[in-house]
């Protein structure tokens, strides 16, 4: 699977998930690989102006799958998006998709609660293809919220019956 399938899925999910603090959705990135000048992701920015982003990056070596937790506070905005993508997932279960899970590494984050703290999601595609999407967030222009400013918050019913069809690689055209 293409980096940007992907991205076009976890785009698609972020949408449809409705999140009453996030205020826009987007993708960045010219680079269509990991490991380039510019990578391919998506940016979500929140209600106070901070944005977290999910970008394809290249799978360190000593990428350790963490258990799922608790939603964090707000203040740890790349945390929290991890979080909802693998939520969103869990409901969606796109078919291009055969897992995901959250991965933490050794010199990014820290130990929260005797865990290391994730840093990506780790996607395997049915094609075996693996997607790794590294988290980071950017403060904005107002404080965070101390608490979860919508804990009540629930994946919408849309997510659960949401399909994305990847579309096929064009043909090359034959020549005669």
């Amino acid at each position: 699977m293409q980096v940007s399938q992907a991205l076009d899925i976890m785009e698609a999910l972020l949408q449809a998930a409705e999140h009453p603090d996030i205020t826009a959705i987007g993708r960045y990135g010219r680079d269509s690989e990991p490991g380039g000048q510019s990578p391919p992701g998506v940016k979500v920015t929140h209600a106070n102006g901070s944005s977290a982003m999910l970008w394809a990056a290249v799978p360190p070596r000593d990428a350790q799958p963490v258990p799922l937790g608790e939603m964090p506070p707000p203040r740890w905005r790349f945390w929290r998006l991890l979080v909802l993508a693998h939520q969103l997932l869990d409901v969606a279960r796109p078919d291009q998709f055969s897992g995901w899970e959250l991965c933490a590494v050794s010199d990014v984050g820290w130990i929260e609660d005797g865990q290391r703290t994730p840093s990506a999601l780790r996607i395997t595609c049915r094609d075996r293809s693996v997607i790794y999407l590294r988290a980071t967030a950017a403060s904005g222009s107002a404080r965070e919220p101390e608490t979860d400013p919508y804990p009540d918050y629930q994946i919408p019913q849309g997510v659960q019956s949401w399909h994305l069809r990847v579309s096929a690689p064009s043909a090359e055209p034959v020549s005669a």
